[in-house]
Protein backbone atom coordinates (compact mmCIF):
# COMPACT_ATOMS: atom_id res chain seq x y z
CA UNK A 1 0.00 0.00 0.00
CA UNK A 2 1.40 3.77 -0.66
CA UNK A 3 2.69 6.00 2.18
CA UNK A 4 0.14 8.87 3.04
CA UNK A 5 3.73 10.81 1.96
CA UNK A 6 3.91 9.26 -1.65
CA UNK A 7 4.09 11.59 -4.26
CA UNK A 8 1.63 11.56 -7.73
CA UNK A 9 3.65 11.23 -10.88
CA UNK A 10 4.40 14.59 -12.53
CA UNK A 11 1.88 15.44 -14.49
CA UNK A 12 2.48 15.81 -18.18
CA UNK A 13 3.28 19.61 -19.36
CA UNK A 14 1.18 21.10 -22.57
CA UNK A 15 3.93 22.70 -24.92
CA UNK A 16 1.42 25.95 -24.50
CA UNK A 17 2.02 25.61 -20.86
CA UNK A 18 5.71 25.35 -20.76
CA UNK A 19 5.28 28.93 -22.61
CA UNK A 20 4.64 30.63 -18.83
CA UNK A 21 6.20 27.28 -16.83
CA UNK A 22 10.01 27.36 -17.13
CA UNK A 23 10.01 31.10 -17.31
CA UNK A 24 8.09 31.45 -14.43
CA UNK A 25 10.95 29.20 -12.45
CA UNK A 26 13.75 31.18 -13.91
CA UNK A 27 11.82 34.34 -12.65
CA UNK A 28 11.85 32.54 -9.46
CA UNK A 29 15.71 31.80 -9.27
CA UNK A 30 16.79 35.01 -9.97
CA UNK A 31 14.49 36.97 -7.91
CA UNK A 32 15.29 35.17 -5.22
CA UNK A 33 18.69 36.54 -5.65
CA UNK A 34 17.39 39.92 -5.79
CA UNK A 35 14.76 40.13 -2.92
CA UNK A 36 17.34 37.77 -0.32
CA UNK A 37 20.05 40.99 -0.78
CA UNK A 38 17.66 43.92 -1.03
CA UNK A 39 15.36 42.67 1.64
CA UNK A 40 16.95 40.27 3.91
CA UNK A 41 20.34 40.19 6.00
CA UNK A 42 22.72 42.57 3.94
CA UNK A 43 20.49 44.95 3.83
CA UNK A 44 19.64 45.31 7.83
CA UNK A 45 23.94 45.36 7.64
CA UNK A 46 24.08 47.52 4.98
CA UNK A 47 21.78 50.25 7.08
CA UNK A 48 23.88 49.60 10.16
CA UNK A 49 27.58 50.53 8.01
CA UNK A 50 25.75 53.62 6.81
CA UNK A 51 25.27 54.38 10.74
CA UNK A 52 21.20 53.65 10.87
CA UNK A 53 20.35 53.08 14.42
CA UNK A 54 17.56 50.72 15.28
CA UNK A 55 14.63 52.85 14.28
CA UNK A 56 16.08 52.89 11.04
CA UNK A 57 16.53 49.32 10.77
CA UNK A 58 13.11 48.69 11.95
CA UNK A 59 12.00 51.16 9.62
CA UNK A 60 13.51 49.58 6.29
CA UNK A 61 12.78 46.01 7.31
CA UNK A 62 8.48 46.94 8.16
CA UNK A 63 7.75 48.39 4.97
CA UNK A 64 7.58 45.35 2.88
CA UNK A 65 4.62 44.55 5.47
CA UNK A 66 3.21 48.47 5.51
CA UNK A 67 2.64 48.73 1.60
CA UNK A 68 -0.20 46.65 2.05
CA UNK A 69 -2.51 49.52 1.05
CA UNK A 70 -0.72 50.00 -1.59
CA UNK A 71 -1.12 46.42 -3.00
CA UNK A 72 -4.90 46.87 -2.43
CA UNK A 73 -4.82 49.75 -4.32
CA UNK A 74 -2.56 48.19 -7.04
CA UNK A 75 -5.51 45.39 -7.40
CA UNK A 76 -7.79 47.67 -8.40
CA UNK A 77 -5.35 48.70 -11.39
CA UNK A 78 -5.27 45.61 -12.73
CA UNK A 79 -8.90 45.61 -14.51
CA UNK A 80 -6.74 48.55 -16.35
CA UNK A 81 -3.23 47.71 -17.31
CA UNK A 82 -3.71 43.57 -16.91
CA UNK A 83 -1.35 41.13 -15.18
CA UNK A 84 1.45 41.09 -17.36
CA UNK A 85 1.98 45.07 -17.26
CA UNK A 86 1.49 45.47 -13.78
CA UNK A 87 3.66 42.86 -12.94
CA UNK A 88 6.66 44.03 -15.53
CA UNK A 89 6.04 47.67 -14.73
CA UNK A 90 6.98 46.65 -10.73
CA UNK A 91 9.56 44.95 -10.96
CA UNK A 92 11.08 46.84 -14.04
CA UNK A 93 10.91 50.44 -11.35
CA UNK A 94 11.92 48.23 -8.15
CA UNK A 95 15.22 47.81 -9.52
CA UNK A 96 16.11 51.11 -10.36
CA UNK A 97 16.22 51.55 -6.87
CA UNK A 98 18.76 49.10 -6.21
CA UNK A 99 21.01 51.39 -7.70
CA UNK A 100 21.46 54.27 -5.39
CA UNK A 101 22.56 51.57 -2.65
CA UNK A 102 25.70 50.45 -5.09
CA UNK A 103 26.42 54.20 -5.07
CA UNK A 104 26.28 54.63 -1.10
CA UNK A 105 28.68 51.39 -1.14
CA UNK A 106 30.58 53.07 -3.06
CA UNK A 107 30.60 56.51 -0.75
CA UNK A 108 30.88 54.63 2.29
CA UNK A 109 34.31 52.89 1.73
CA UNK A 110 37.10 54.11 3.81
CA UNK A 111 34.72 55.01 6.74
CA UNK A 112 33.46 58.22 4.66
CA UNK A 113 30.02 57.56 5.78
CA UNK A 114 27.85 60.10 6.36
CA UNK A 115 24.65 60.94 8.17
CA UNK A 116 22.47 61.83 5.08
CA UNK A 117 23.32 58.19 3.37
CA UNK A 118 21.52 55.95 5.49
CA UNK A 119 18.33 58.40 4.58
CA UNK A 120 18.98 58.09 1.06
CA UNK A 121 19.28 54.03 1.71
CA UNK A 122 15.84 54.11 3.28
CA UNK A 123 14.33 56.28 0.51
CA UNK A 124 15.87 53.41 -1.66
CA UNK A 125 14.32 50.69 0.78
CA UNK A 126 11.35 52.07 0.52
CA UNK A 127 10.57 52.82 -3.45
CA UNK A 128 12.19 49.34 -4.01
CA UNK A 129 9.06 48.48 -1.76
CA UNK A 130 6.63 50.60 -3.47
CA UNK A 131 7.31 49.97 -6.72
CA UNK A 132 7.17 46.15 -5.95
CA UNK A 133 3.94 46.40 -3.94
CA UNK A 134 2.45 48.00 -7.47
CA UNK A 135 2.63 44.98 -8.99
CA UNK A 136 3.34 41.62 -6.67
CA UNK A 137 -0.56 41.17 -6.65
CA UNK A 138 -0.61 40.35 -10.42
CA UNK A 139 1.97 37.15 -10.11
CA UNK A 140 0.02 34.52 -8.48
CA UNK A 141 -3.47 34.96 -9.95
CA UNK A 142 -1.64 35.35 -13.34
CA UNK A 143 -0.26 32.27 -12.61
CA UNK A 144 -3.37 30.66 -11.73
CA UNK A 145 -4.95 32.10 -15.25
CA UNK A 146 -2.01 30.68 -17.12
CA UNK A 147 -1.22 27.10 -15.29
CA UNK A 148 -3.61 24.53 -15.19
CA UNK A 149 -4.91 23.04 -12.21
CA UNK A 150 -3.22 19.24 -12.48
CA UNK A 151 0.18 21.42 -13.07
CA UNK A 152 -0.70 24.03 -10.32
CA UNK A 153 1.01 21.83 -7.14
CA UNK A 154 4.38 20.31 -9.34
CA UNK A 155 5.18 24.19 -10.35
CA UNK A 156 4.90 25.26 -6.77
CA UNK A 157 7.23 22.38 -5.54
CA UNK A 158 9.93 23.21 -8.02
CA UNK A 159 9.34 26.61 -7.19
CA UNK A 160 10.26 26.40 -3.54
CA UNK A 161 13.32 24.23 -4.36
CA UNK A 162 14.47 26.44 -7.05
CA UNK A 163 13.82 29.90 -4.70
CA UNK A 164 15.75 27.98 -1.78
CA UNK A 165 18.65 26.81 -3.66
CA UNK A 166 19.03 30.10 -4.96
CA UNK A 167 18.13 32.12 -1.67
CA UNK A 168 20.49 30.28 0.30
CA UNK A 169 23.08 30.16 -2.49
CA UNK A 170 23.01 34.02 -2.42
CA UNK A 171 23.64 34.37 1.08
CA UNK A 172 27.03 32.08 1.25
CA UNK A 173 28.02 33.84 -1.34
CA UNK A 174 27.80 37.04 0.31
CA UNK A 175 28.96 35.53 3.85
CA UNK A 176 31.92 34.75 1.50
CA UNK A 177 32.62 37.94 0.32
CA UNK A 178 32.02 39.58 3.66
CA UNK A 179 34.94 37.25 5.12
CA UNK A 180 37.16 38.09 1.87
CA UNK A 181 36.71 41.76 0.85
CA UNK A 182 36.63 44.84 2.50
CA UNK A 183 33.31 45.22 3.65
CA UNK A 184 31.72 48.09 1.46
CA UNK A 185 33.35 46.26 -1.46
CA UNK A 186 31.09 43.48 -0.13
CA UNK A 187 28.36 45.55 0.16
CA UNK A 188 28.82 46.93 -3.39
CA UNK A 189 29.08 43.51 -5.63
CA UNK A 190 26.11 42.30 -3.23
CA UNK A 191 24.32 44.48 -4.43
CA UNK A 192 25.55 44.51 -8.20
CA UNK A 193 24.62 40.74 -8.05
CA UNK A 194 20.63 42.02 -6.52
CA UNK A 195 20.63 44.03 -9.81
CA UNK A 196 21.79 41.13 -12.04
CA UNK A 197 19.08 39.32 -10.48
CA UNK A 198 16.20 41.77 -10.84
CA UNK A 199 17.38 42.09 -14.31
CA UNK A 200 17.71 38.45 -15.40
CA UNK A 201 14.27 38.17 -13.76
CA UNK A 202 12.62 41.23 -15.08
CA UNK A 203 13.87 39.19 -18.34
CA UNK A 204 12.16 36.24 -17.56
CA UNK A 205 8.66 37.72 -16.99
CA UNK A 206 9.21 39.43 -20.62
CA UNK A 207 9.06 35.52 -21.83
CA UNK A 208 5.16 34.60 -20.27
CA UNK A 209 2.59 35.42 -22.31
CA UNK A 210 -1.13 38.07 -21.15
CA UNK A 211 -4.06 36.88 -20.48
CA UNK A 212 -7.18 38.39 -20.64
CA UNK A 213 -7.88 40.86 -18.03
CA UNK A 214 -10.01 40.80 -14.56
CA UNK A 215 -13.03 42.00 -14.46
CA UNK A 216 -13.76 46.01 -12.49
CA UNK A 217 -13.39 46.07 -8.73
CA UNK A 218 -15.75 48.08 -6.16
CA UNK A 219 -13.05 49.74 -3.83
CA UNK A 220 -15.75 51.33 -2.23
CA UNK A 221 -17.78 47.77 -1.61
CA UNK A 222 -14.73 46.56 0.13
CA UNK A 223 -14.25 49.62 2.35
CA UNK A 224 -17.72 49.35 2.83
CA UNK A 225 -17.66 45.95 4.39
CA UNK A 226 -14.02 45.09 5.81
CA UNK A 227 -14.91 46.50 9.02
CA UNK A 228 -17.55 44.33 9.83
CA UNK A 229 -15.37 41.34 8.68
CA UNK A 230 -12.87 42.62 10.67
CA UNK A 231 -15.30 42.95 14.12
CA UNK A 232 -17.41 40.07 13.97
CA UNK A 233 -17.58 37.78 16.51
CA UNK A 234 -16.91 34.40 14.78
CA UNK A 235 -13.56 31.78 15.33
CA UNK A 236 -12.33 33.86 12.08
CA UNK A 237 -12.27 36.97 14.19
CA UNK A 238 -10.70 35.03 16.87
CA UNK A 239 -7.96 33.75 14.77
CA UNK A 240 -7.35 37.06 12.91
CA UNK A 241 -6.43 38.75 16.04
CA UNK A 242 -4.06 35.98 17.25
CA UNK A 243 -2.00 36.24 13.92
CA UNK A 244 -2.11 39.89 14.68
CA UNK A 245 -0.67 39.62 17.43
CA UNK A 246 1.83 36.85 16.78
CA UNK A 247 3.04 38.71 13.93
CA UNK A 248 3.67 42.00 16.01
CA UNK A 249 5.55 40.21 18.71
CA UNK A 250 7.53 38.04 16.24
CA UNK A 251 8.35 40.59 13.24
CA UNK A 252 10.81 42.25 15.02
CA UNK A 253 13.31 39.29 16.43
CA UNK A 254 15.36 38.97 13.08
CA UNK A 255 16.12 42.46 12.07
CA UNK A 256 16.95 43.26 15.91
CA UNK A 257 18.88 40.12 16.47
CA UNK A 258 21.20 41.08 13.49
CA UNK A 259 21.13 44.49 14.35
CA UNK A 260 22.45 43.93 18.39
CA UNK A 261 25.30 41.15 16.85
CA UNK A 262 26.60 43.95 14.96
CA UNK A 263 26.31 47.34 16.93
CA UNK A 264 26.95 45.72 20.71
CA UNK A 265 28.13 42.01 20.41
CA UNK A 266 30.52 43.47 16.95
CA UNK A 267 30.01 40.12 15.50
CA UNK A 268 31.63 40.04 11.69
CA UNK A 269 28.92 40.85 8.66
CA UNK A 270 30.20 37.60 7.43
CA UNK A 271 29.49 35.34 10.88
CA UNK A 272 25.73 37.52 10.99
CA UNK A 273 25.61 36.35 7.27
CA UNK A 274 26.50 32.65 8.01
CA UNK A 275 23.90 32.87 11.05
CA UNK A 276 20.73 34.34 9.10
CA UNK A 277 21.93 31.17 6.13
CA UNK A 278 21.04 28.61 9.34
CA UNK A 279 17.88 30.67 9.66
CA UNK A 280 16.99 29.48 6.08
CA UNK A 281 17.43 25.93 6.50
CA UNK A 282 15.46 25.83 9.41
CA UNK A 283 12.99 27.31 7.61
CA UNK A 284 13.97 24.48 4.24
CA UNK A 285 13.99 21.79 7.25
CA UNK A 286 10.66 22.20 9.00
CA UNK A 287 8.85 22.58 5.87
CA UNK A 288 10.10 19.51 4.52
CA UNK A 289 9.43 18.06 8.05
CA UNK A 290 5.64 19.57 8.18
CA UNK A 291 4.80 18.69 4.43
CA UNK A 292 3.62 15.30 5.01
CA UNK A 293 2.35 15.60 8.89
CA UNK A 294 -0.31 18.86 8.48
CA UNK A 295 -2.94 16.16 6.61
CA UNK A 296 -1.94 13.01 9.00
CA UNK A 297 -2.00 15.34 12.17
CA UNK A 298 -4.16 18.32 11.83
CA UNK A 299 -2.99 21.89 12.33
CA UNK A 300 -3.23 21.87 16.65
CA UNK A 301 -0.04 20.79 17.27
CA UNK A 302 2.24 22.66 14.78
CA UNK A 303 0.45 26.11 16.07
CA UNK A 304 1.41 24.60 19.53
CA UNK A 305 4.66 23.79 18.42
CA UNK A 306 5.13 27.79 16.51
CA UNK A 307 5.20 29.76 20.00
CA UNK A 308 7.05 27.25 22.02
CA UNK A 309 9.83 27.56 19.68
CA UNK A 310 9.48 31.53 19.99
CA UNK A 311 9.77 30.77 23.64
CA UNK A 312 12.38 28.82 23.67
CA UNK A 313 14.23 31.62 21.81
CA UNK A 314 13.18 34.46 24.00
CA UNK A 315 14.65 32.81 27.23
CA UNK A 316 18.30 32.16 25.20
CA UNK A 317 18.06 36.30 24.57
CA UNK A 318 17.06 36.73 28.26
CA UNK A 319 19.87 34.86 29.54
CA UNK A 320 22.17 36.18 27.54
CA UNK A 321 21.30 40.26 28.02
CA UNK A 322 21.32 39.06 31.89
CA UNK A 323 24.47 36.99 32.03
CA UNK A 324 26.71 38.60 29.06
CA UNK A 325 28.31 34.99 28.56
CA UNK A 326 29.85 34.00 24.95
CA UNK A 327 27.36 32.67 22.89
CA UNK A 328 28.77 32.86 19.11
CA UNK A 329 29.01 29.61 19.12
CA UNK A 330 25.12 29.14 20.09
CA UNK A 331 24.10 31.76 17.43
CA UNK A 332 23.70 29.66 14.98
CA UNK A 333 21.03 27.10 16.68
CA UNK A 334 19.70 30.23 17.92
CA UNK A 335 19.02 31.44 14.59
CA UNK A 336 17.97 27.71 13.00
CA UNK A 337 15.32 27.65 15.92
CA UNK A 338 14.17 31.20 14.72
CA UNK A 339 13.45 29.73 11.01
CA UNK A 340 11.99 26.48 12.74
CA UNK A 341 9.61 29.26 14.30
CA UNK A 342 9.10 31.25 11.71
CA UNK A 343 7.77 27.68 9.21
CA UNK A 344 5.55 26.16 11.83
CA UNK A 345 2.73 29.09 11.56
CA UNK A 346 3.70 29.91 8.12
CA UNK A 347 3.08 26.50 6.68
CA UNK A 348 0.34 25.65 9.25
CA UNK A 349 -2.21 28.48 8.69
CA UNK A 350 -2.59 27.97 5.03
CA UNK A 351 -4.25 24.57 6.34
CA UNK A 352 -6.53 25.81 9.20
CA UNK A 353 -8.05 29.34 7.27
CA UNK A 354 -10.05 27.36 4.70
CA UNK A 355 -11.83 25.59 8.06
CA UNK A 356 -13.13 29.17 9.38
CA UNK A 357 -13.55 31.27 6.16
CA UNK A 358 -16.35 30.89 4.04
CA UNK A 359 -16.69 30.26 0.47
CA UNK A 360 -19.05 33.05 -0.54
CA UNK A 361 -16.78 35.72 1.02
CA UNK A 362 -13.51 34.14 1.15
CA UNK A 363 -11.73 36.44 -1.08
CA UNK A 364 -12.80 39.67 0.70
CA UNK A 365 -12.34 38.20 4.09
CA UNK A 366 -8.70 36.63 3.31
CA UNK A 367 -8.11 40.56 1.95
CA UNK A 368 -9.28 41.56 5.11
CA UNK A 369 -6.37 38.79 7.00
CA UNK A 370 -4.15 39.90 4.86
CA UNK A 371 -3.99 43.94 5.53
CA UNK A 372 -4.38 43.01 9.36
CA UNK A 373 -1.89 40.78 10.41
CA UNK A 374 0.93 42.58 7.02
CA UNK A 375 0.07 46.21 8.97
CA UNK A 376 0.75 44.30 12.46
CA UNK A 377 4.14 42.51 11.15
CA UNK A 378 5.63 45.94 10.15
CA UNK A 379 4.64 48.26 13.42
CA UNK A 380 6.33 45.66 15.43
CA UNK A 381 9.88 46.78 13.89
CA UNK A 382 9.15 50.00 13.78
CA UNK A 383 7.56 50.94 17.33
CA UNK A 384 10.43 48.83 19.02
CA UNK A 385 13.12 50.21 16.96
CA UNK A 386 12.03 53.67 18.48
CA UNK A 387 11.95 51.80 22.01
CA UNK A 388 15.72 50.15 21.21
CA UNK A 389 17.80 52.86 19.42
CA UNK A 390 19.83 54.85 22.08
CA UNK A 391 20.86 58.54 21.27
CA UNK A 392 24.48 60.48 20.98
CA UNK A 393 26.91 60.23 17.90
CA UNK A 394 27.69 56.50 18.04
CA UNK A 395 24.17 54.00 17.11
CA UNK A 396 24.01 51.71 19.50
CA UNK A 397 21.00 49.36 20.91
CA UNK A 398 19.78 49.49 24.28
CA UNK A 399 20.32 46.42 26.18
CA UNK A 400 17.60 47.06 28.98
CA UNK A 401 14.73 47.34 26.23
CA UNK A 402 16.15 44.60 24.48
CA UNK A 403 15.25 42.22 27.28
CA UNK A 404 12.12 44.40 27.91
CA UNK A 405 11.65 43.46 24.06
CA UNK A 406 12.17 39.59 24.60
CA UNK A 407 10.61 39.39 28.05
CA UNK A 408 7.28 40.53 26.21
CA UNK A 409 8.49 37.84 23.57
CA UNK A 410 8.11 35.49 25.92
CA UNK A 411 4.78 36.58 27.48
CA UNK A 412 3.03 37.09 24.85
CA UNK A 413 3.74 33.41 23.19
CA UNK A 414 2.31 32.36 26.41
CA UNK A 415 -0.44 33.79 25.74
CA UNK A 416 -0.71 32.28 22.40
CA UNK A 417 -0.38 29.11 23.70
CA UNK A 418 -3.75 29.46 26.31
CA UNK A 419 -5.59 31.81 23.18
CA UNK A 420 -4.79 28.58 20.84
CA UNK A 421 -6.11 26.05 23.44
CA UNK A 422 -9.77 27.67 22.95
CA UNK A 423 -9.98 27.28 19.35
CA UNK A 424 -11.69 24.49 17.16
CA UNK A 425 -9.57 22.53 15.04
CA UNK A 426 -11.98 20.39 12.32
CA UNK A 427 -11.19 17.06 12.12
CA UNK A 428 -11.17 15.36 8.64
CA UNK A 429 -9.36 16.62 5.27
CA UNK A 430 -8.85 20.18 5.06
CA UNK A 431 -7.95 22.12 1.70
CA UNK A 432 -5.11 23.66 2.19
CA UNK A 433 -4.70 27.40 0.51
CA UNK A 434 -1.49 27.56 -2.41
CA UNK A 435 0.43 30.12 -1.63
CA UNK A 436 3.61 29.54 -3.33
CA UNK A 437 6.92 30.17 -2.39
CA UNK A 438 5.15 31.74 0.68
CA UNK A 439 7.76 30.14 3.77
CA UNK A 440 10.94 31.73 2.08
CA UNK A 441 8.74 34.84 1.50
CA UNK A 442 6.02 35.89 3.84
CA UNK A 443 5.24 39.06 1.73
CA UNK A 444 3.97 36.31 -1.33
CA UNK A 445 1.21 35.02 1.27
CA UNK A 446 0.08 38.94 1.36
CA UNK A 447 0.18 39.55 -2.27
CA UNK A 448 -1.89 36.74 -2.97
CA UNK A 449 -4.18 37.24 -0.01
CA UNK A 450 -4.93 40.95 -0.71
CA UNK A 451 -5.93 39.75 -4.67
CA UNK A 452 -9.68 40.29 -4.89
CA UNK A 453 -9.79 39.75 -8.25
CA UNK A 454 -8.78 35.91 -8.25
CA UNK A 455 -11.64 34.13 -6.51
CA UNK A 456 -10.63 30.33 -7.32
CA UNK A 457 -7.78 30.32 -4.91
CA UNK A 458 -6.81 26.37 -5.34
CA UNK A 459 -9.68 25.72 -7.19
CA UNK A 460 -11.21 26.72 -10.47
CA UNK A 461 -14.82 28.93 -9.74
CA UNK A 462 -16.90 26.61 -12.01
CA UNK A 463 -16.08 23.91 -9.39
CA UNK A 464 -17.35 25.21 -6.48
CA UNK A 465 -20.72 25.98 -7.97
Amino acid sequence: MPSANSQSPVPAIPPEVQRAYRPALVFSFFNALNWQIALGTPMVLLVEGLGGDAFQVGLCFAFVYLMTPIQVLSTSLLPRFGFRRMMLSGWGLRALFLLPCIALAYLGRDGRAAPWMVWVMIASVFGFTFCRSLGSCAWLPWLYKLLPEKIRGHYFASEQLTSSIAGVGVLVLCAILFKTLPRFEAFMVAYVVAFVGAALSYLALRRMPDTEKPAAISLREIVRAAPGVFFRPSRYRAFLWASCWYGFATTAIAPFCIYFLRVEAHISPGDVVLFTTMQYTGVMLMAWLVRGELDRHGPRPFFFAAPLVYSAVALFWLALLAFRFDAHAYMPFVFLAIGLGYTLWAATYPNYLPSIVPDENRPLVLSVYSASTSFFSGLGPVLWGLVLKTGGATPGMDRSWFLVFFGFVLVSMGGMVLRLRRFEYPAGPRETIQLGNVLLQPQRAFGFFINLVDTSLAREEGKRR
